[in-house]
């Protein structure tokens, strides 16, 4: 083959642009759709006469340049835009059309590039040997322009299509290798098994998880992988496959492997998801796996140490009430003797209250740390009649409080299987804390109401409301109403073991505070 003009090294030349989307080409005197490129048809002829009467034969539906030998062209390639087909004489001084399109055809930037043989030869030979150095086509001499706009159409049609078929394939791999990168990265386990549980892919974070090499799964049934794990996880794999619904939130353990043994158990969070066809039909399942042993362990130690926080209540609790008991009686025995001097009289009255009081705050913590620790309010469940034990909460408070009135009102049976002492408690800390935060001069009332199956209890007071942001935590441990300028002393414990006590008879206890009352109402099942 001759050689090239020594004024080009196609050696240096920068790769060819990417061709641009091209649309059909037009007949001749159309013109194209605004925004579109017309196809761009490059012709090469020694003759310019002859390369005249092609471009017009194109037509005005293509968009034609015109070389006077294949080194111009070629010199031309690689700067702007790259044809859409390229037209060659068979016969031209330098180089002939074989020799430019076998070159054609030898760079990776060109060797998809149309080529349109224009020959007089006439021989099979001869049109093997064009063929057999790369055109795609051929027309001899003389021909016809419609013959040659159709040649040339046909090309460019096809160019779009290998264009689109590369540019699709391009897109493809470019989203393949994104979706691996991510795959490769994320922090959890994912994996991909066909309907035979056999893994079709893993990520590094599932191999890691499971112990074994990345290149080690593929082939491999879930069984084989993970035996442990089969009897309890195949089933709910297969379940999936033939419902085609997901299973999320599995808990599973794991046995560690290599150096980390030592470590102990692996708590995972599994999920599995039907893998379909654009058709709907259930292709594998993908898992996602979560290595959740911190946040178990984390738990774990949070849980312990509140365990911990709350026995020390319960046992500093306990162990207090000893001495306080002993002091109150001391105190007792001073007033019943009547030996204290007047003037200590109101002194010792006020130890024994004062010890009353932190008896109180004792039992609630105490019955606080029982309900905390999964136990519960402890019931003694037994044959009660509510009218009786508020006969003697209300008793009780009158003596507490000798200036103030409760105003109780009863209708229908009273009876039932309660705790009668856990519900005195209840009563006299509802009872209590309507006096404390009603007006000093107003009543409170206390309404019974008896029904076949339930029996309700009403505690009526007149004074501030409770503000709304404070009614729905109001029954939370440590919580404290305040209205008005009062501001309760004590743990905030009552009203959350009240709520506990009813709760544990399967009962209700609920409130309701506006400008005019407050009101909070017990319901209790007759049998709890």
């Amino acid at each position: 083959m001759p050689a090239l003009p020594a004024r080009i090294d196609f050696r240096t030349m920068p790769p060819p642009p990417p061709p641009p989307d091209a649309f059909f080409p037009l007949p001749p005197g159309d013109t194209s759709t605004a925004g579109e490129p017309t196809p761009c048809v490059w012709v090469v002829d020694d003759s310019a006469s002859e390369a005249r009467f092609i471009k017009s034969a194109l037509g005005t539906g293509f968009q034609v340049e015109t070389f006077p030998d294949g080194a111009a062209m070629l010199e031309r390639l690689h700067s702007g835009r790259a044809p859409d087909v390229v037209v060659l004489d068979w016969e031209m001084p330098g180089m002939s059309g074989p020799e430019v399109c076998q070159f054609l055809r030898g760079q990776s930037e060109t060797e998809a590039l149309p080529v349109l043989m224009l020959t007089a030869h006439g021989r099979p030979e001869d049109l093997v040997q064009g063929l057999r150095a790369g055109a795609n086509d051929y027309v001899a001499k003389p021909f016809r322009t419609e013959e040659v706009r159709a040649r040339v159409n046909a090309l460019v049609r096809g160019k779009r299509m290998v264009d689109a078929v590369r540019r699709a394939d391009r897109e493809k791999a470019e989203a393949l290798a994104q979706l691996d990168s991510l795959l490769t990265s994320s922090p959890v386990g994912l994996s991909l098994l066909d309907r035979e549980l056999r893994f079709v892919h893993v990520n590094a974070r599932m191999a890691k998880l499971d112990g074994l090499p990345l290149d080690s799964h593929a082939g491999r049934t879930f069984a084989e992988v993970l035996p442990s794990l089969a009897p309890q996880l195949e089933p709910v794999i297969r379940r999936v496959l033939e419902t085609g619904e997901p299973a999320e939130e599995l808990s599973v353990s794991l046995k560690r492997a290599g150096p980390d043994a030592a470590d102990g158990d692996m708590h995972l969070m599994v999920g599995f998801h039907p893998v379909r066809t654009p058709g709907g039909e259930v292709l594998g399942v993908g898992s996602v796996v979560v290595d959740v042993t911190r946040h178990k362990q984390s738990e774990g130690e949070l849980r312990a140490a509140a365990e911990f926080r709350e026995r020390f209540l319960g046992i500093v609790g306990h162990d207090l009430r000893n001495p306080l008991n002993a002091i109150r009686m001391a105190a007792s025995f001073l007033i019943a003797s009547e030996q204290v001097p007047p003037a200590l009289v109101r002194t010792v009255g006020r130890i024994i209250s004062s010890t009353d009081r932190m008896t109180r705050m004792i039992t609630e913590l105490l019955d606080f740390t029982r309900s905390r620790l999964g136990g519960g309010i402890p019931l003694t469940p037994g044959a009660t009649d509510l009218g009786l034990v508020v006969r003697q909460v209300v008793e009780e408070l009158e003596l507490v409080h000798p200036n103030r009135t409760v105003r109780v009102e009863s209708t229908g049976p009273l009876g039932g299987r309660w705790d009668a002492d856990r519900l005195a408690q209840v009563l006299s800390n509802l009872l209590g804390n309507a006096l404390q935060y009603s007006p000093p001069e107003s009543t409170v009332e206390l309404s019974l109401q008896g029904g076949p199956e339930l029996a309700v209890a009403r505690v009526s007071n007149r004074g501030n409301p409770i503000p709304k942001e404070e009614l729905s935590i109001l029954f939370h441990p440590f919580q404290r109403a305040q209205t008005g300028a009062h501001v309760p002393s004590g743990l905030g414990l009552g009203l959350f073991i009240s709520d506990q006590i009813v709760r544990s008879h399967r009962g209700t206890l609920v409130v309701e505070s506006g400008p005019e009352r407050t009101v909070f109402t017990m319901t209790l099942p007759r049998a709890p």
